[in-house]
């Protein structure tokens, strides 16, 4: 075998299990399609001299998908996500696990996971409170509801390390990086640095293409960014994980099962159950309350209606001169939907849209979040919201659950069917988590590790 485990993809599940696989002497390979996105990718980014948007042919760092029913963004970088998400980072409520969950991943084992996770990712809330922070304050006590100041990974940098940008590419870098006077902690700097140094492979401009079983292990066939050429190749070893985020994963493995036919015993149940995860934005224009400019990184607090609605209401930043606030919202929508393949080997979605009452409490909410501003709301129609739902949390598809008839992966991830063959990634995900899911995707990671290390 050419490793001992192949991990697909660098995200928050896959650079868990490369450090964990590592940290036992395994010999671990990390394939990521996407490049290392250091100081230098990042200034060639703001110029245009690295592509934004990911194509398959060439590779960017927003993985835009659009796909018959749903819109969806993500990462594709070393490090994955974590170089495209706003770096809040937290544990799910309890009640998030309450049903449809495996019998072991109780509250407490999830409480013991997420501190492992917290060790190596160290979110803590900002220590300096911008305008806008003190705002939320003042909207939320308008609205009857708390305001939070949110758990970020990232570092204070002094501000003059950061050039103002003067385009919009430059913009958008800077608010990737974590805004102008601050740096996200991205998985390259934290779990899959520590995973390069136990001796953990990463190979960039790497994609996965099919799994096979084979005598002992599996082979991943690959292609490899080699000269602005893609050349195929293929890899062997005793476990694989695959971790490329749930747009990606699911829609590997409904191809592996029913296009080449190297993994026919997948579970019926895969592409079921899929959730946006309550997803949905919207703006709010010319509003009264005064918002200084400051170098924050984008997202700082959020108004909390969970008790009430599950759900949050999160700025993501002032616009056009301080007079257009952006403001996302996602929360406990439960309603599923169904990604599979048409006929062209197309992915689409099928979803009768958001549950009613979760939509009319989000926009509720939202109305009452532009009254107290003193401003406009600006939302997309409901029409938009049922027929081309978008997200930035996809989750399920995957999940766990302990029997196959209701779930493809078992309670700690291994595929139903395919010893050896893991999934820890958003798709495994049994419910939404509410929240921003990165922390809980990492503690499951966790746990997923644990179980592959001792079967190893």
């Amino acid at each position: 075998m050419d490793a001992d485990v192949i991990v697909v993809g660098s995200g928050f599940g896959g650079s868990v299990c490369a450090l964990r696989a590592a940290e036992a002497g395994l010999r671990v390979v990390v394939l990521e399609r996407g490049r290392r996105m250091d100081d230098a990718a990042y200034e060639k980014l703001a110029d245009g001299r690295l592509p934004l948007i990911n194509r398959r042919e060439q590779p960017g760092l927003f993985d835009i998908k659009m796909q018959h029913g749903l819109a969806t963004a993500g990462g594709c970088a070393v490090g994955g996500g974590s170089h495209v998400y706003t770096a809040v980072t937290m544990p799910a409520p309890d009640e998030v696990f309450a049903n449809d969950w495996p019998a072991a991943l109780t509250v407490g084992r999830m409480r013991e996971l997420y501190e492992r996770a917290e060790r190596v990712l160290r979110p803590t809330p900002l220590a300096e409170i911008p305008s806008r922070t003190r705002r939320m304050q003042e909207i939320g006590e308008r609205m009857a509801a708390p305001a939070v100041v949110l758990p970020l990974v990232v570092e204070k940098r002094g501000h003059n390390d950061h050039a103002s940008p003067s385009t919009l590419r430059g913009h958008i870098a800077t608010w990737l990086r974590g805004g102008p006077g601050y740096r996200k902690r991205t998985l390259d700097m934290s779990y899959l640095a520590q995973a390069e140094r136990a001796g953990t492979r990463v190979l960039p401009l790497h994609e996965a293409l099919s799994i096979t079983p084979i005598a002992g292990g599996y082979r991943v066939r690959l292609r490899q960014l080699v000269d602005d050429d893609w050349r195929e190749g293929e890899l062997t070893a005793r476990k694989v994980v695959l971790a490329a985020g749930t747009m990606n994963t699911v829609p590997f493995l409904v191809r592996c099962r029913d296009i080449y036919a190297t993994l026919p015993a997948i579970s019926a149940a895969l592409g079921e159950r899929f959730y946006t995860n309550g997803d949905f934005g919207a703006a709010v224009a010319g509003f009264s309350l005064d918002i200084d400019r400051d170098d924050g990184p984008p997202v700082t607090s959020w108004i909390d209606c969970w008790n009430t609605d599950r759900l949050f209401l999160m700025e993501t930043g002032a616009f056009l001169g301080g007079r257009v606030w952006s403001i996302a919202v996602m929360g406990f929508d439960d309603s599923p939907g169904r990604l599979s393949l048409d006929e062209r080997g197309r992915l689409q979605h099928h979803s009768a849209g958001p549950s009613p009452a979760f939509h009319a409490a989000r926009m509720r909410r939202l109305r009452e979040f532009a009254a107290a501003a003193g401003g406009a709301l600006i939302a997309p129609p409901a029409f938009a919201t049922r027929t081309k739902p978008a997200t930035v949390h996809p989750l399920g598809g995957a999940r766990m659950a302990d029997r196959a008839e209701l779930g493809v992966v078992d309670a700690n991830g291994e595929m139903f069917g395919y010893p050896g063959l893991y999934v820890a990634d958003g798709s495994i995900l049994p419910t939404p988590t509410g929240v921003a899911p990165s922390m809980t995707i990492a503690a499951l990671a966790e746990h997923v590790s644990e179980h592959l290390v001792s079967h190893a």
